[in-house]
């Protein structure tokens, strides 16, 4: 949960402003938008009126723009049965005095409501102007030209309803009210709708209106503004790949969101941290279950599928679905689980290689690392119990060669035997748990617990391979040494399979995996057996197996019944069997051509 939090919470710091990768999230927005937003039909019940050099051409000044010509517009549309007018022009400063008063008086006088933008205490006018503006707007439902532009980028994303000081309704809001429209108290983002012709609502030069039809205006919300190149423009998330949106543009897609029913107060708010959790969701279970090039393909799939949901979204018409603030959480979460799982793994293998030292093929250690789970917690083996197979393996006859051989030599000549031994070990699937001088444990079936009975007899029958391998390659020692003029040595081997308590001693460089439990104990008893097998001699080797190895083998193997054999400290005998070379060839003679016992 923690790492979960802090990615998402990161993911999220990561695309605020003032940071580059916001504006990246707008410039991605704003694409999907141009090129992928579904383009919608005009709005039915707005129409633009739109002022430009060609409807100023013909007034021998541009600015103010014409009152008296104002005035005619406002009485032909409200002749021709518009719902409501919306005047998106400031009307501070006078003009010509005649067409003042017949501007001030289509204004109140229509049946039709008429709404004249003012200004908010933002933007405060010399007196002189405010008191003009005051005269045209008289009692009339003004609304502010409230226009809330993004701090760090200028951008118009948000609309802001009611003014949060004096309380007075925007342009917008305003006009909305005067048709019964319901309009929201907070603040919304503004969900930009795409059309062929770009404006939101049909548009026609003011100059025209007298030559429309009344069909094409009766019952319509008609906005009445400027569309002069380098007045009133604003960056809007329409204009990001354009040119920029007059306000009165901006002003006719918030009338159209608000008359609609889609300016629901921070509707979209819960876009971006729920899309980011989930993904960072995704991205930590990628990073605890998958490394290298799988863990790079399914975080990568994962950024992938969200980029192309997003802008599918867009081109169903559901656009504002954030892009970078999921991807970053899948990256943050995954990463940061990538790297407890890689600790995790790193202190793994540093216990593995403190616990089985060299004495571990590569397959079996693959093995340990991929099934660590069910056997390591917390950096150490945990105790479990299981059935195994432990083979105990001694040099006969090592006291004399240790008296033969001075340090440096015999170190050596112990060496060769310990690789060749290993090696036997590691190819059969074993495990080398420990060394002790001459002796030597190794098990089979750890420390991943087998947990089926194939499994169980497969372990038998591998330590009973080893363990010939293990004569074998003995035998070939002794010929090595005694072309070199070394002495020889003999080998016994005791092999036993049962239940046993797995499980770590110690702590840090000295943690030592162990076996315990009665398998355990009969495994090293009946590799002392041997010497009354086999004998001290160099080159005699005896491997002796108890009964449940021996039942096991399932015949795969010859071997020589030795019989009920006590052992040393355990007071019940135990059914004992040879399958040494030697004991395999007496199986053809006689059994009293065998050493006694």
């Amino acid at each position: 949960m923690l790492i979960l939090a802090a990615a998402t919470g990161a993911a999220l710091l990561l695309v605020a402003p003032p940071s580059p990768l916001a504006a990246a999230e707008r410039l991605f927005q704003g694409a999907a938008l141009r090129w992928l937003a579904p383009v919608r039909p005009p709005h039915p019940r707005l129409v633009l009126i739109g002022i430009t050099e060609a409807t100023l051409d013909p007034f021998p000044y541009r600015s103010p723009v014409d009152r008296g010509f104002l005035a005619g517009l406002v009485e032909h549309l409200a002749a021709a049965g518009v719902a409501a007018i919306g005047l998106d022009i400031l009307l501070d400063r006078p003009t010509e005095p005649a067409k003042d008063a017949a501007l001030r008086a289509a204004l109140h006088r229509q049946a039709v409501p008429t709404v004249p933008i003012t200004l908010g205490p933002e933007t405060p006018l010399p007196p002189a102007q405010a008191a003009v503006l005051e005269e045209f707007v008289g009692e009339a439902p003004a609304g502010t030209a409230n226009l809330a532009r993004d701090v760090y980028d200028g951008l118009v994303r948000l609309h802001i309803p009611r003014h949060p000081a004096t309380g007075a309704p925007s342009f917008p809001a305003a006009l909305a009210r005067v048709v019964g429209a319901a309009v929201p108290d907070r603040p919304f983002a503004l969900d930009w709708q795409r059309t062929a012709a770009g404006p939101v609502a049909p548009l026609y030069p003011a100059e025209t209106v007298p030559l429309l039809p009344a069909d094409w205006l009766r019952g319509r919300i008609a906005l009445i503004g400027t569309l002069l190149p380098g007045t009133d423009e604003h960056r809007s998330p329409g204009s990001v790949f354009g040119r920029p949106s007059f306000g009165l543009e901006i002003h006719a897609q918030t009338l159209a969101q608000i008359l609609d029913g889609r300016a629901g107060a921070g509707a979209h708010r819960w876009r971006e941290p729920m899309a980011t959790a989930a993904w960072a969701v995704l991205g930590l279970l990628a990073g605890l279950g998958l490394a290298g090039r799988g863990f790079a393909l399914a975080l990568g799939g994962l950024i992938l599928a969200w980029i192309v949901a997003v802008l599918a979204l867009a081109a169903a018409g559901q656009p504002g679905w954030p892009a970078l603030a999921p991807v970053l959480g899948a990256l943050c979460a995954g990463g940061a689980a990538r790297g407890l799982a890689g600790a995790a793994e790193r202190r793994d293998r540093a216990a593995l290689r403190s616990l089985f030292s060299r004495f571990l093929s590569a397959p079996v250690a693959e093995a340990l690392l991929r099934d660590r789970a069910l056997f390591m917690a917390g950096g150490r083996p945990k105790p479990q119990e299981l059935v195994a197979t432990v083979l105990f393996a001694d040099i006969a006859g090592f006291t004399r060669i240790a008296e033969q051989l001075p340090p440096g030599p015999l170190i050596a000549w112990l060496d060769r035997y310990i690789d060749a031994m290993v090696r036997e070990v590691a190819a059969q699937g074993g495990v080398v748990l420990r060394f002790a001088g001459d002796g030597m444990l190794a098990a089979f079936g750890v420390p991943v617990p087998r947990r089926d009975p194939a499994a169980i007899a497969a372990d038998a029958r591998a330590a009973a391979r080893c363990a010939l391998a293990m004569e074998r390659a003995m035998a070939a020692l002794n010929a090595g040494w005694r072309a070199a003029g070394l002495p020889e040595a003999g080998l016994r081997i005791g092999i036993q399979t049962g239940p046993m308590v797995a499980g770590s001693l110690g702590h840090g460089e000295r943690l030592e995996f162990c076996l315990l439990g009665d398998a355990a104990n009969v495994g090293a008893r009946l590799e002392q057996l041997g010497k009354q097998h086999g004998g001290e001699a160099p080159g005699a080797c005896t491997i002796i197996l108890g009964e449940p190895s021996w039942r096991l083998l399932e015949g795969s193997l010859p071997g020589l019944r030795i019989g009920e054999v006590p052992l040393r400290n355990r007071q019940a005998p135990i059914t004992a069997w040879r399958i040494d070379a030697r004991a395999v060839r007496g199986l053809e003679a006689p059994a009293e051509a065998l050493p006694a016992g």
